[in-house]
């Protein structure tokens, strides 16, 4: 026997989720990667893949993967938690919150915060607003 999902929500809600998840993570890959090229921050994005012995091409290819994981789970949680929610507030309220999270373990030169916070209030403000307007559009 066949299961039918009722719910309205239910495939538009996965595929606006993963689809939000995919364009965060592209463009913030995309803008840390230009914010490292052009020196604002000391800090590439394929960093964490340096012990490895792969060619840059895959190295980039990993951290896109990666990037776009994190932001498809980032876009699950706030469409389980925040969807509701004015998107203003929450996006930055979230911003600030892993602005902390990153301040501790990062450069402190005054560049590399300023686009670091830049990168992450462009990023979950991206997510907060997409998600919402997809949330109010399917109403």
């Amino acid at each position: 026997m066949i299961r039918t999902n009722n719910s309205k929500h239910s495939d538009y809600s996965r595929r606006m989720i993963s689809e939000t998840g995919v364009m965060a993570g592209l463009l913030l890959l995309l803008f840390s990667w230009l914010s490292y090229t052009f020196h604002f921050m000391n800090w590439n994005p394929v960093f964490m893949l340096t012990a490895f012995p792969l060619p840059l091409l895959v190295k980039y290819g990993i951290a896109l993967v990666i990037s776009v994981l994190i932001s498809i789970v980032l876009s699950l949680l706030y469409y389980a938690l925040f969807r509701k929610r004015k998107p203003f507030p929450v996006g930055i309220s979230i911003t600030v919150f892993f602005f902390l999270f990153v301040f501790f373990g990062a450069d402190r030169s005054l560049l590399h915060l300023v686009t670091i916070f830049s990168l992450l209030l462009g990023y979950f403000l991206f997510i907060s607003l997409t998600i919402s307007w997809h949330y109010e559009r399917a109403k």
